[in-house]
C-alpha cells in the first residue's frame, strides 16, 4: 500500500507499507524521513535519525537519509581534470569538496511517482542534472528507486545516464539506529570487507588499500561498533583520527571499506543488529566500497522528538565508488562516458531476533 500526501505547493510525501515494515520518502532530495521496523516486543521503531517537520528537513545540512550526488564523498582540492580540462568545484569541506558542494541533490525537488511490481511497492524519483551544475560536465539523467518487498526487503537502486563524460558516485546518507534512540556504540556490526582505504587527517583516502586484519577496522567477525572506536585515535594503520584527542572531538569511523564485489554483481556486505530491539539488518550491494560513518559530527544537532543528539547516535552505510577516484589513479575510475549507464544497488533484509 502506498499513500501520497502534499506537504506544500512543491513537496509530496510517499508512505509505503507491506503491513509489517513501512517507510516515508519525500520528493525533496529523495529523502527517506522514516523507516518503521518491528522490534522483538512488537513495537514498531523508527530506525532512522532525522527531523519532525518539513521546515527542519529543509534546514538540515547533514544529508540526512537523502540521495547524494553527482559525486558523493570527498574530492581533493575541490577540482579534477577530465579530457584535458580542469573543473573547479565548491570548497565546502576545508579545501576539498564534499557530497556535491553547496548545491546538493538533497535540496532539490525531484519528480516522484508510486509504482508496484511482482516483488512489492515503492517510489521512483527522477531528475535531470544539467551540465555545469555543481561544476560538473555533461547533462545527467538520474533515477532513484526505493522499494519495499513482500519479504521485508528494502531495496534502493540508483541509475544514471549522461550525454558526455562525467564522474558519478551516487549514494544515500541514511543514519541508522536500530533502537531508535541513544548511542549505536553497543549495536553489533559485521562486514564482509577484508580491506579499507587508509585516510589522512582531511578524511581523504591516501590511495593505499590496506588489510583490516590486526586493526580497529576489522569487522570481519562481529563486534560492537564501539568496542575499538577509541583505539582509532592511536591507530597506527590510519591517520584520520590522530589529532582528535579532545573529549568532545569528532573521532570515529569515517572510512571507506572495500567489499568483495564490483558493479557487475551483487554481494553480501554484512549485517547490523541490536540486542536491545532485536532488529537485524543484513546488507547486500553491487558497489566496491561502503563508507561507514559513525555519526562523529552529530553532537549538538536536534533530532526527532526534540532530542539533542550526542556523538555516535547514528551510523551510515554509504555504498559507493571509491572516494576521490577522479584524482586517484590507483582507484577504479568513477567516470562514465556518453550513454554509458551507471547503476548502484543496496538491499536491506530485515528480521527480528
Amino acid at each position: 500500500m502506498t499513500e501520497t500526501k502534499k506537504l506544500d505547493d512543491e513537496i509530496t510525501s510517499f508512505t509505503v507499507s507491506n503491513g509489517k515494515i513501512s517507510f516515508t520518502a519525500l520528493d525533496y532530495g529523495c529523502t527517506i524521513t522514516n523507516l518503521f521496523v518491528p522490534s522483538k516486543t512488537g513495537e514498531k521503531i523508527d530506525i532512522l535519525l532525522g527531523y519532525d517537520t518539513l521546515d527542519e528537513w529543509k534546514a538540515g545540512n547533514a544529508s540526512h537519509n537523502a540521495i547524494v550526488g553527482r559525486v558523493a564523498n570527498r574530492i581533493s582540492g575541490a577540482s579534477f581534470t577530465l579530457g584535458g580540462k580542469t573543473y573547479t568545484l565548491d570548497k565546502n569541506d576545508g579545501k576539498n569538496s564534499l557530497h556535491g558542494g553547496n548545491t546538493r541533490y538533497e535540496k532539490m525537488i525531484w519528480k516522484g511517482e508510486a509504482f508496484s511490481d511482482e516483488e512489492g511497492e515503492g517510489v521512483r524519483f527522477t531528475r535531470r542534472s544539467p551540465a555545469g551544475e555543481q561544476g560538473m560536465p555533461a547533462n545527467l539523467d538520474v533515477c532513484v528507486v526505493y522499494k519495499l518487498t513482500k519479504k521485508d526487503e528494502l531495496i534502493w537502486e540508483y541509475t544514471a545516464t549522461s550525454d558526455g563524460d562525467t564522474p558519478i558516485n551516487l549514494t544515500n546518507h541514511a543514519y541508522f539506529n536500530l533502537n531508535g534512540k541513544g548511542t549505536i556504540l553497543s549495536q553489533h556490526l559485521q562486514l564482509d570487507c577484508p580491506r579499507f582505504l587508509k585516510a589522512n587527517e582531511e578524511l581523504l583516502p591516501t590511495g593505499e588499500i590496506v588489510p583490516v586484519a590486526g586493526t580497529s577496522f576489522d569487522f570481519t567477525k562481529e563486534k560492537t561498533v564501539g568496542r575499538d572506536i577509541e583505539k582509532l585515535i592511536t591507530e597506527k594503520s590510519d591517520g584520520a583520527n590522530a589529532k582528535l584527542t579532545a573529549p568532545d572531538a569528532p573521532f570515529g569511523y569515517d572510512h571507506c571499506f572495500v567489499t568483495n564485489g564490483d558493479e557487475s554483481k551483487v554481494v553480501r556486505l554484512g549485517e547490523f543488529w541490536s540486542e536491545e530491539s532485536g532488529i537485524h539488518m543484513e546488507m547486500f550491494t553491487n558497489q566496491r566500497g561502503v563508507h561507514v560513518y559513525s555519526g562523529n559530527f552529530v553532537a549538538g544537532s536536534k533530532g526527532k522528538g526534540g532530542v539533542t543528539h550526542k556523538r555516535h547516535d547514528g551510523i551510515c552505510f554509504e555504498t559507493e565508488r571509491f572516494p576521490n577516484a577522479v584524482n586517484e589513479p590507483r582507484f577504479p575510475s568513477a567516470v562514465i562516458k556518453a550513454n554509458e549507464p551507471a547503476s548502484a544497488f543496496i538491499e536491506y533484509r530485515f528480521g527480528c531476533e
